[in-house]
């Protein structure tokens, strides 16, 4: 199921931009953005909420907007984990 190839990739740890997940699961951007939020709302993403205004010079966190979409950000919650594991072991 591709939820679950997304969610296995988000839960490696490794960062990705939309533009690069998309490429790497052979889907259009509008349909990741979409199955992105649905995760969310299933509690498996949960977006991380930067309290920045933009100003990006020598911000600590410059070199993580590179790795946004629009200045969002989503990390995997523990129940994303958990499911991305039991993928893992199902289909290992």
């Amino acid at each position: 199921m591709i939820l679950e190839e997304l969610l296995k990739r988000l839960a490696s740890g490794r960062p990705y931009n939309l533009a690069e997940l998309a490429a790497e699961l052979d889907v259009d951007l509008a349909l990741l953005e979409q199955m992105i939020l649905d995760l969310e709302r299933g509690e498996y993403l949960k977006r991380v909420e930067l309290s920045c205004s933009n100003v990006c010079a020598g911000c600590p966190r410059e070199g993580l907007c590179q790795i946004t979409h629009e200045g969002r950000i989503w990390s995997v919650t523990d129940k994303g984990r958990r499911a991305a594991l039991d993928a893992n072991e199902g289909h290992g």
